[in-house]
């Protein structure tokens, strides 16, 4: 057995790279292991107890204004994975409300809003917010930005939400509207949406961040964006790697030197009031490949978080939502909770083979690792609760693990 007194709790929560890539440096609201910021829930896990999620996912709708060249949901490389991804599918305004007030009564505490498509251009999106902040859920945002300047979508995130992370994906307007088809004029509004957000935002531990998918087509840009990034008023930028489930960072395997370089560089442009995240740069395929990354056996990270896709259907995880093989059952026909605890989780888990045949590598890796050394006693349940504590007394973001 390990002793959990020689490891500290933040590198064993944590992706890494290996040697000759850039320290993996995540922001503070990205820290993997928020998971122990829940003893209740975690104590629970351990004895091997039932417990519901905290914190939903959900994708409203599956149609974009955008059409981004590393867009998962379009793309040719991901066309066997999404085998449930349309464009056409949409939760309609007052199922949304009720899925989110019976998800707030049955034990959420947060709601992700993100998916296949962008949340705000549903027609339903301040309505179906106002519900989940009025039932007490706190709320987080994906969007692509095209819609931050809308009055009444600044407004709605102002009085309701949490977190708002905007897809940057590039340094330069031409290079934006080459890469994400934007017909909005978006790109000029990232000067200035962060710092306006941030400055009405009601919700004390609010941040608003840009999120930056690395490509062979941006990977030159690193720079500039970071330094849009830290005058814009934003709380961090976070880059990553294009992934592709059967691919893994493949596309840019040729630039990885490049990118390290970069990453390198604006790492330092970190400040106590700006984060530079920098990613891991290495994971592997998650699908169509034989070797297995992770020391764990089960997702046990999805008795934390679940999502919900555009179909309306239940999945483990953000990650594989949309793929049949992961589906669990229809929350909008059935209700969350007869889904969740009514038998149809239960025959999914029952009939789904081990991790090892599906998620064979695992964007949510440092959780369940950290889940499963916990509940093989490779680290002290006590030791490693109380240690988190000390080192962080105060989490933020909690709800969202």
């Amino acid at each position: 057995m390990t002793d959990s007194r020689d490891l500290r709790l933040y590198d064993i929560a944590r992706p890494s790279n290996r040697e000759g890539l850039p320290i993996v440096s995540l922001d503070e609201a990205h820290a993997p292991n928020k998971v122990l910021a829940h003893p209740d829930l975690v104590r629970a896990f351990a004895a091997g107890e039932e417990f519901r999620p905290i914190h939903m996912r959900i994708g409203i709708m599956g149609a974009c204004n955008m059409r981004c060249n590393f867009c998962n949901f379009h793309s040719p490389n991901e066309e066997q994975f999404y085998d449930r991804f349309s464009f056409k599918d949409s939760i309609k305004t007052d199922a949304a409300i009720r899925l989110m007030r019976e998800f707030a009564a049955t034990g959420g505490r947060a709601v992700t809003f993100c998916g296949s498509g962008e949340c705000t251009i549903h027609p339903g999106y301040v309505e179906i917010c106002e519900a989940a902040h009025e039932a007490g859920l706190r709320i987080g945002l994906i969007t692509n930005g095209s819609r931050l300047s809308d009055p009444k979508i600044a407004d709605c995130i102002a009085r309701t939400h949490t977190w708002v992370r905007i897809g940057l994906n590039a340094g330069s307007e031409d290079n934006f509207k080459r890469i994400t088809r934007d017909r909005d004029d978006t790109f000029p509004t990232f000067e200035n949406t962060p710092r306006t957000l941030r400055e009405a935002a009601v919700d004390p531990d609010f941040r608003v961040g840009f999120n930056y998918v690395i490509t062979a087509e941006n990977h030159t840009e690193v720079r500039a964006a970071a330094e849009l990034a830290g005058r814009s008023g934003a709380h961090y930028v976070r880059f990553e790697p294009e992934f592709y489930s059967a691919l893994g960072h493949q596309t840019v395997d040729e630039q990885m030197a490049e990118i390290s370089a970069a990453l390198d560089d604006v790492a330092a442009l970190s400040t106590d009031s700006f984060e530079v995240s920098i990613p891991k740069l290495d994971r592997g395929a998650m699908d169509q490949v034989e070797e297995v990354e992770g020391d764990f056996e089960h997702c046990h990270y999805s008795r934390f978080v679940t999502a919900v896709g555009a179909d309306g259907n239940l999945y483990p995880c953000p990650q594989v939502h949309l793929n049949s093989r992961y589906l669990i059952g229809n929350v909008l026909e059935d209700g969350y909770l007869q889904v969740l605890e009514g038998g149809k989780r239960a025959e999914w888990e029952a009939s789904n083979p081990s991790r090892t045949d599906l998620c064979k590598s695992c964007f949510y890796r440092p959780q369940n690792e950290l889940l499963e050394w916990l509940r093989r006693g490779h680290i002290n349940l006590d030791e490693a609760l109380s240690s988190y504590q000390i080192e962080i007394p105060r989490t933020l973001h909690a709800d969202f693990v």
